[in-house]
């Protein structure tokens, strides 16, 4: 049987697919950040399972170009998870 937690993050899974592959997820021009992570270790962070300045302490998640620009954009990128 399922718990609540696993069919959010299988839910939201599903919603990022469907929106990387549509021109909605594409992007022309040089990002400000490229945030990179196993993918185990996104789906805890875009679940709320684990915090993304922890994650990028651990260097669970990297961040390449501006240090500033992704800590503007990581609360509206990695909101806190709506309880279902």
């Amino acid at each position: 049987m399922s718990t609540p937690s696993s069919l959010k993050s299988a839910v939201l899974l599903e919603q990022m697919k469907f929106h990387l592959a549509t021109d909605a997820g594409s992007y022309e021009g040089k990002p400000d950040a490229t945030f990179s992570f196993k993918d185990d270790d996104f789906v805890k962070v875009a679940t709320g399972k684990m915090n993304p300045q922890i994650a990028f302490m651990r260097g669970a998640m990297k961040i390449k170009g501006s240090l500033s620009a992704a800590q503007k954009f990581t609360p509206d990128i990695f909101p806190k998870p709506s309880k279902m």
